[in-house]
């Protein structure tokens, strides 16, 4: 418009479905029927399968042996054809047993892992609109401005057509974002560049049976109106169909999510001499309204300890789907979640100066001081960990220490629950220096301070007072009897989040609690990297670097500062054998509500709580180190190749916290095998790719008008021959390591895990993946550690890694110029995805005590994908 304002508009509308396939295992048809005659394991032995009502020693049974040490030798007897009567199943179990579908394949000999191949739809849509418009001013002074829409709604997949889902159900993002930016240029040296911003996140997330009647499973009536939101309670029955059923959040998972940033960004440039300054700052406002539970209507686990011959030595007997039938349960969660209304204030400024200090040498140098504001949350609903200050419970004849501190009280004045850290500088070196026309020298050092936002577990919805979970009382002697079951799991109603009222403490009394430490320090990363780069000829390049960091104070994920000294584990069954409850009438609700207690419970840090965690705990880190490569060479003709090559290796004691949205999914990191030993935790991350080759090309056809071949082409056969051209991608790279697991916890550690036990010798085997994938890796060097033990394997296994990536993608396109002067231009592109359709295998089983261990179930790509795509620009 007049030369001075120019709008910009785009729409664009995308709409995706595909099939995806998994190979699992299903209970049999004689199975649900409580016929377990013929479940066997790899050598064709029969499994048995025990009843817990006979346990000696308890429930009027006969006393237990004991051993050389004195403890009790656990044993129940054998169900009786190996079959349970179905008048023993539990009455909601009996419900659920046809969420699983029947048998389809033959599975494997003996076990019949693997008996079950289906196709699973998924797929979802979106839509994206951009607006744009910039507006001159003066020759001094020019603004724009930009609107961008955004939504995708992303659909479950749910691979036995039930109301399960796989990880998740239906999702519906939506972005509204809106930019101002204005530039005033003073002099030709001084340019001052404000920029403002509103940007709205919309995030809900919903199960599929929301609203689901309680009642049509057998439970009472109240619960309906009790919890957060009804849904299908998903059943996650360890080794059937775990990728699936035991999602945990697929069934329930639901989010509320209105997320606002503000920010304001001035940028002053200032040239003076041989110096390019620059000075500015940055205020973001991040508003975080919100409610999350993946699980409101509870979720539950079984594995096969309470069908086994003796709970802390289970090997070779029992079965998770036994245990389920008969409705008892290894652990359940069910929270329930407050909306709240957080908030963050970031603050930062930054100096920098690029220094052209001779013709050869130019420095950047630069400072930064970032001052993260801690979470506050409107009405006050936040907590901090008080480890040394006195709980309500004690009295002189029983001393406890350790609570919940709450802001903007006598406990804390300010309102927020970690210090405002205030040293958080950041020197920025850079350098680049070029030894002769053809080669130069670069590199570079710099701090920068991870933004605490990421630190989820602290967040507001995070805090004890806005969410709480109750707890199923499944046990209270470590497996050998159970206590609630399937049918009635909460019988004691579910708690509420207590919020800022007055009884709060003694709401928790009895629960997990966590809460983060007031001195929480930020985490930071050092990065640093020296390279060279040589012309070799023309249009030839090589880059050649060394690229480095450590991260210092990096996330864990929910330290536990609960477990049992590892001094107590040499007490043996003594741990679990049954003391009077000092809480009782105290506690009213949980595990620690009852008029007996495990003797173990009585020796943890904090007794009168099941769990304390320190949320949002800085205290990790991690070191990465590599070699790059890079080749690239430009033709005359417009042609170009590029190869980037990587070897590295990252090194750390923690790991990723949203292992579900990204390749290497088994990685996220969700608490310790020893929270009191975390030295063992230090190990390559699961995301650790040691080698990888990305190789691209851009070509034209050299026939056609202009080019070598048949240049002078004209009319009708000049436009179909002329204008072609090609590109791809091609990537090869290693596989990750995987993260070895028990399907059973026998440590009795009361807050702490199990990895297996490895025999010394290595599990990698060689061959083809497809000859494999019925035995990844070598499962016979691991075992199942002794109860009251750890395991001895790492949190990774170096040596044994998932299926690679060996992918080819492509493209052929076609310009064609017509109409006045040539000026409108049509591209029609056909693009396959996945080229030779190459299987990239999923993650093996990597559970110890499963029918998956070490099975390969499912693929982890997509097979090839073909699409056309037709452009006109005018």
């Amino acid at each position: 418009i007049k030369d001075k304002t120019f709008f910009f508009a785009g729409w664009e509308s995308f709409y995706e479905r595909r099939g995806l396939s998994f190979l699992t295992t299903v209970p049999t048809a004689e199975m649900r029927n409580g016929d377990f005659s013929n479940l066997r394991d790899s050598s064709g032995a029969v499994i048995p399968i025990h009843d817990y009502l006979t346990v000696c020693g308890r429930l009027g049974n006969p006393a237990c042996a004991l051993d050389g040490g004195g403890n009790e030798i656990i044993v129940r007897q054998q169900f009786t054809n190996n079959t349970i009567d179905p008048a023993r199943f539990d009455a909601t179990a009996a419900i659920m047993r046809d969420l699983w579908p029947l048998p389809n394949a033959a599975g494997e000999p003996f076990t019949g892992i693997n008996n079950f191949a289906t196709n699973a739809s998924v797929g979802g849509q979106n839509h994206q609109l951009t607006t744009r418009v910039d507006h001159s001013i003066s020759d001094k002074h020019t603004i724009f401005g930009r609107y961008t829409y955004w939504d995708n709604t992303s659909l479950g997949i749910s691979p036995f057509k039930n109301e399960i889902c796989v990880d998740r159900c239906d999702e519906l993002f939506q972005t509204n974002q809106i930019v101002f930016d204005d530039v005033y240029s003073f002099t030709s040296s001084t340019i001052l560049d404000l920029r403002l911003s509103w940007i709205r996140f919309y995030y809900d997330r919903q199960p599929k049976s929301l609203g689901f009647d309680l009642t049509t499973i057998g439970w009472p009536a109240f619960l309906n109106d009790q919890v957060a939101w009804r849904h299908l309670p998903p059943p996650n029955v360890s080794g059937y169909a775990g990728e699936i059923m035991g999602a945990g959040d697929g069934a329930g998972s639901g989010i509320f999510g209105r997320m606002d940033t503000y920010t304001i960004a001035p940028t002053l440039t200032k040239i003076v001499g041989s110096h390019t300054l620059k000075f500015g700052g940055e205020i973001r406002r991040n508003l975080f309204n919100y409610a999350q539970s993946n699980n409101p209507s509870g979720a539950f686990d079984f594995n096969r300890n309470f069908t086994a011959v003796n709970p802390f030595a289970p090997a070779g007997t029992g079965d998770a789907y036994a245990s389920f039938l008969l409705g008892t349960a290894s652990g359940a969660g069910l929270l329930t979640p407050s909306f709240i209304a957080g908030q963050q204030i970031h603050r930062s400024f930054f100096i920098g100066d690029t220094f052209q200090a001779t013709r050869k040498l130019t420095l950047n140098l630069g400072l930064r001081y970032d001052q993260m504001g801690p979470w506050s949350e409107r009405f006050d609903r936040l907590t901090f960990l008080d480890i040394d200050g006195e709980n309500p419970l004690s009295t002189p004849g029983l001393p406890l220490r350790g609570r919940l501190g709450l802001v903007a009280s006598s406990d804390r004045a300010s309102r927020n629950h970690v210090n405002l850290q205030k040293k958080n500088f950041s020197p920025r070196l850079g350098l680049a220096y070029r030894l002769n026309n053809k080669t130069v020298l670069r590199a570079g050092y710099g701090i920068f301070w991870l933004p605490n936002d990421l630190n989820w577990n602290s967040a507001p919805h995070s805090d004890a007072v806005s969410g709480i979970s109750t707890q199923m009382i499944n046990t209270v002697d470590g497996g050998i009897t159970p206590v609630d079951l399937l049918n009635d799991p909460y019988p004691g109603g579910i708690l509420q989040p207590p919020g800022r009222d007055p009884s709060f403490q003694d709401t928790l009394l009895g629960q997990s609690i966590g809460a983060p430490l007031p001195e929480n320090p930020n985490g930071y990363v050092q990065q640093w990297n020296i390279n060279i780069q040589r012309e070799l000829g023309e249009g030839f390049m090589i880059d050649l670097a060394y690229a480095g960091s450590k991260g210092t104070h990096l996330l864990w994920h929910g330290l536990q500062l609960n477990q049992l000294p590892d001094e107590f584990l040499s007490m043996g069954t003594a741990l679990q054998t049954q003391v009077p409850n000092p809480f009782f009438g105290l506690i009213t609700s949980g595990s620690l509500s009852t008029p007996t207690i495990a003797q173990g419970q009585l020796l943890r840090p904090f007794p009168q709580y099941t769990g304390v965690t320190y949320d949002g705990a800085n205290i990790s880190n991690s070191i990465y180190n590599s070699f790059q490569m890079k080749v690239e060479k430009r033709f005359r003709g417009g042609a170009s190749v590029l190869a980037s090559y990587t070897a590295s290796k990252l090194i750390a004691d923690t790991d990723t916290l949203t292992g579900w949205l990204e390749s290497g999914r088994g990685g996220t990191l969700w608490g310790a095998q020893n929270n009191n030993d975390l030295r063992n935790e230090r190990s390559l991350v699961a995301f650790d790719v040691p080698q990888r080759l990305v190789v691209s090309y851009v070509l034209d056809l050299p026939f056609g008008k202009g080019k070598k071949f048949a240049g002078d082409a004209e009319g009708v056969a000049g436009k179909l021959i002329s204008g072609w051209g090609v590109n791809g991608i091609s990537t090869f790279q290693s596989g990750y390591p995987i993260q070895p697991g028990t399907s059973q916890n026998l440590c009795n550690c009361f807050g702490g895990g199990q990895r297996p036990n490895n025999d010394g010798r290595s599990a990698k085997l060689t061959g083809s993946a497809q000859g494999r994938l019925d035995e990844w890796f070598d499962t016979s060097v691991f075992s199942q550690p002794a109860a009251f033990t750890f395991g001895n394997s790492s949190r990774t296994s170096p040596d044994v890694r998932t299926h690679g990536v060996n992918n080819f993608d492509f493209a052929l396109f076609k310009n064609t110029t017509f109409g006045p002067d040539e000026r409108l231009s049509l591209q029609f592109r056909t693009e396959f995805f996945n080229l030779f359709n190459r299987t990239q295998f999923d993650f093996p089983g990597a559970v110890f005590g499963t029918a998956q261990f070490g099975v390969v179930g499912s693929q982890n790509n997509l097979p090839r994908l073909v699409q056309f795509a037709l452009r006109l620009t005018f």
